[in-house]
């Protein structure tokens, strides 16, 4: 047994006699979910610990075990939580009802909000997740251009619909040439027609990803990208990358969409205003729904015409809480929470957050990077410098584990890849705490 197990199975054994309320509610879950779990993204070994309360920075589990929290809902409380401005428009709401069979005003406000300061949102339409918001966008580029296929990046993530489960976290024995990726199915059951459907490029590849669309550039009804992907530790894309694809989209007549479901976070615009790069789709969701479950698809008002029931509609799209009045109350609160001053803040607090870290990993000489933009911040576990999906080969998964693990032991909260974001809630003290404690949990590594 190697040293690095040994002492990431010291760290479970922490962890698991530090939580026995969490494992014993997890083995009830088991009876009645399967593995006890119906969100995969937040289900780690040995089990998960079950969270009884949010407040501000923190988190609280049913073991009475507190926590700072890192990743916030994998990036949606930008306020943290329970800010009082959102309490007190969801009290306010459900006194008016929680949902009904007519729209109500507030929706429009929440519309309103988005299209002013997304500059690629001429129209909006609600929906409830990430997933249907990339869905339907899609659907629209069809629609729209009269072709079928779609491409996406490598390690790209765009929900869990048919034709985005696709060479998402795929094999490198089987992925092909990194210049030119093969398209491959990200779990069983996804339809085999989505491999002749669905094309892949290389992430910050410019003239490679150029050369992929242009060849098949008469059959491509859209180009989807995360301007910052989250998969690959909330890495953002080259600014040239973005900007290649803005042209060679247009002049091909390829509807390019930003996936903006994490990366709306990094400005007051999302990374469109960030980078000066306008798509002309926007999918969205986390942070605009205040905490309550939410998507949205936005883009020219040409596009979002198919969508229209006055003129047909050409596109059809329904919904029983699509613009629910609970979620639209939360999103304006949280919106309008979203000033200038405050992205000025996270953001500034991001970097301080990568800066120590990136100092600290220096001085232990341990192998590992650390990625991200603004608010967003991710540990890295190998030497290279990531750039895109085929940089992650040689990354050390024993010691991401051994972090992630032993920073919920130092009472921290980070995604299971180590993936971390700072809320409006976390404080100077906080980000040294959590940096100091990244030092303890190395340390037990084995790099002291």
């Amino acid at each position: 047994m190697t040293t690095a197990t040994t002492a990431l199975d010291q760290e479970i054994q922490v962890y698991a006699q530090a939580n026995p309320a969490s494992a014993k509610l997890n083995e009830r879950a088991k009876k009645s979910l399967p593995g006890g779990d119906s969100r995969n993204s937040i289900w780690w070994k040995p089990f998960p610990v079950y969270i009884a309360r949010g407040q501000g920075s923190t988190m609280t589990d049913v073991d009475g075990n507190e926590r700072v929290d890192f990743i916030s809902n994998m990036t949606t409380l930008i306020l943290g939580h329970r800010h009082p401005a959102v309490i007190e428009a969801v009290e306010a709401q459900v006194d008016r009802g929680l949902s009904y069979p007519a729209p109500a005003e507030l929706v429009i406000e929440w519309a309103e909000i988005i299209c002013e300061r997304i500059p690629s949102v001429e129209k909006i339409r609600f929906v409830n997740s990430g997933t249907e918001a990339t869905l339907n966008a899609i659907r629209a580029a069809r629609a729209f251009t009269g072709r079928q296929k779609i491409v996406k990046a490598e390690a790209g993530y765009h929900g869990a619909h048919e034709d985005v489960a696709v060479s998402v976290s795929p094999s490198i024995d089987e992925a092909g040439d990194e210049l030119e990726p093969n398209a491959l199915h990200d779990y069983e059951g996804i339809s085999d027609r989505v491999l002749s459907t669905t094309i892949v490029i290389p992430f910050n590849r410019p003239e490679a990803a150029e050369a992929i669309i242009r060849a098949n550039g008469d059959e491509i009804a859209a180009v989807i990208i995360e301007p910052v992907i989250g998969r690959l530790g909330m890495l953002p894309a080259n600014p040239e990358f973005l900007q290649r694809l803005r042209d060679v989209t247009k002049e091909l007549g390829i509807v390019l969409i930003f996936d903006e479901v994490i990366s709306l976070r990094i400005s007051s615009g999302g990374s469109q205003e960030y980078f000066g790069i306008t798509p002309d789709m926007t999918a969205m969701g986390k942070i605009i729904g205040g905490g309550l479950p939410v998507g949205a698809f936005g883009g020219k008002d040409e596009i979002m015409a198919l969508f229209d029931p006055e003129s047909g509609p050409r596109v059809k799209h329904a919904g029983t809480f699509n613009g629910n009045p609970m979620t639209a109350a939360a999103g304006i609160a949280t919106l309008k929470s979203m000033t200038p001053e405050l992205f000025e803040q996270i953001g500034t607090n991001g970097e301080k957050v990568r800066e120590k870290l990136r100092s600290l990993i220096s001085d232990r000489e341990a192998p590992m990077g650390v990625t991200g933009i603004e608010s967003l911040f991710s540990l890295q576990f190998t030497n290279e410098q990531v750039v895109d999906y085929r940089s992650l080969e040689s990354a050390d998964q024993t010691l991401a584990a051994h972090m992630f693990i032993g920073m919920l032991n130092e009472g921290y909260t980070l995604s299971p890849q180590c993936a971390g974001n700072i809320s409006s809630a976390i404080t100077d003290d906080q980000i040294d705490g959590f940096v100091d404690a990244v030092g303890r949990v190395l340390e037990r590594a084995g790099y002291g």
